[in-house]
């Protein structure tokens, strides 16, 4: 991912009024892509649905529906388990002088995502959707596909020099789903299927881009899947911390005094939806802030110190870049903490005109305030994790992503039980925890990292 950020750089040397916004703005995209986009896009297909239908639309079904579909293909059962994998394979091929076989493998990761897509969603989606018709299954069989492309495509394009068509790609094919929901928007099943169109559009432009980035004399290859080569903690890590940021969601939509039915088998809740969309709203700043310090401030120091180690640079010299990536990553999590705490703080100010624009119970304003919090935390989490991957510290960011999920759990539970003052802090005080932990342990691994480089491999 070195070269986007190396990228990105550039646009900062134009000295440009705009270049700054231009650098983070294209890093909120790269790093947040389809996961946000998305989002923005349901909600204003629901704004223009209600506009165009009335409050009796589908469109509440919809968001449900959609949402559900981001999270089983994004997360909980395809990216979860081949993103970090997947990303490492690619990254071993490059080292290794074996480009020729970056595009085969993407294939192959297509392959295998579509395949145990279908075997696991098809009878889930019959049995949750038991009710409803063949039409309308479909619809989300093949949009819970798309997805799965999309994620895996963005994987691989988001590292790609044509950052300016990876941007636009998600621009235009969000856009086309809004504007065609304006015309076509009478019916739960035709705006599903304009998502699903919506987003194979976008897969189509991002595999096309990464065909034009990548020549290969094979087709396809499954060799990062097989049990020699698949890096099965890093499997275990990405989908811990996905179950781990989605489970307190599941807890609110299923649990019997926060949600209820909307379509078929599944659930939503009114108390908790609106108010984390809200809080994951608010950290892009900082989404972007930590892709482009990671990828360029990071990535820079990160090459220079093991260049420095593989081409025998003095010890003198090699501690001084350990020194950068130490300070590079202090700076970034400083600079993460700052910036998102004014955005909340932002967000405390008018909180209550947007509750009352978006005709939300001022009730619960408190448990978005609480929700900010935690989403800065994840954020600051986040950063840490990817920083634990770049050290190749594999089993303790797998150890702090399952402490993750499992604290989210217990305190989620908990919370909803101890009543509605304390809803939104199990998974506020998780992060506290697993976030204070992680910091404990990147000073260790840091303060570790001379000896460990030279002694232990």
């Amino acid at each position: 991912m070195a070269g986007i950020g190396f990228e990105l750089r550039k646009i900062l040397q134009e000295d440009r009024l705009l270049s700054l916004a231009k650098v983070y703005g294209y890093s909120a995209i790269l790093s947040s892509g389809p996961w946000v986009i998305s989002i923005v896009a349901i909600l204003l297909v629901g704004f223009i649905n209600i506009a165009n239908y009335g409050s009796d639309s589908e469109t509440y079904r919809f968001q449900v529906v959609i949402t559900y579909a981001i999270a089983l293909a994004s997360s909980l059962i395809i990216t979860g388990i081949l993103q970090l994998p997947f990303t490492r394979y690619i990254a071993d091929l490059i080292y290794n002088n074996r480009e020729d076989e970056i595009l085969p493998s993407y294939f192959g990761a297509i392959f295998i995502s579509w395949f145990l897509g279908l075997v696991i969603i098809t009878p889930l989606y019959i049995w949750v959707f038991d009710s409803q018709s063949a039409v309308f299954i479909i619809g989300v069989i093949a949009t819970f596909l798309a997805l799965c492309g999309v994620w895996i495509s963005s994987i691989l394009a988001a590292s790609l020099k044509y950052y300016n068509g990876v941007v636009l790609a998600y621009l235009v094919s969000y856009a086309l789903i809004v504007l065609i929901s304006i015309f076509y928007g009478d019916s739960v099943e035709k705006l599903i299927y304009t998502f699903f169109l919506g987003n194979t559009v976008l897969f189509i432009i991002l595999m096309t881009l990464i065909i034009k980035s990548y020549n290969s004399s094979i087709f396809i290859k499954i060799d990062f899947f097989l049990a020699k080569n698949f890096y099965w903690t890093l499997a275990i890590a990405g989908l811990s911390y996905n179950l781990g940021a989605w489970v307190d969601k599941i807890i609110f939509w299923y649990h019997p005094s926060t949600g209820y039915a909307v379509i078929g088998k599944l659930h939503a809740s009114i108390v908790y939806d609106m108010p984390i969309f809200l809080a994951y709203l608010s950290i892009l700043p900082a989404m972007a802030i930590f892709f482009y310090r990671l990828e360029s401030d990071f990535a820079e120091k990160y090459d220079l110190y093991y260049g420095s180690v593989r081409n025998g640079g003095t010890l003198q010299t090699i501690r001084k870049y350990r020194n950068d990536m130490v300070e590079v990553v202090r700076y970034a999590l400083h600079e993460i903490l700052m910036i998102q705490g004014v955005v909340d703080i932002i967000i405390v100010l008018t909180a209550p005109s947007i509750f009352e624009f978006l005709n939300i119970p001022r009730l619960y304003i408190g448990l978005l305030y609480v929700l900010i919090v935690g989403a800065m935390l994840q954020v600051a989490f986040m950063s840490v994790l990817a920083i634990l991957y770049y050290l190749d510290r594999k089993k303790v960011a797998m150890w702090l992503c399952i402490a993750f999920f499992v604290t989210n759990t217990l305190l989620t539970f908990v919370s909803i039980q101890m009543g509605p003052a304390m809803f939104g802090y199990g998974y506020t005080v998780s992060l506290l925890l697993v976030f204070t932990a992680s910091l404990i342990v990147i000073r260790d691994e840091m303060d570790r990292l001379d000896y460990e480089t030279f002694m232990l491999q």
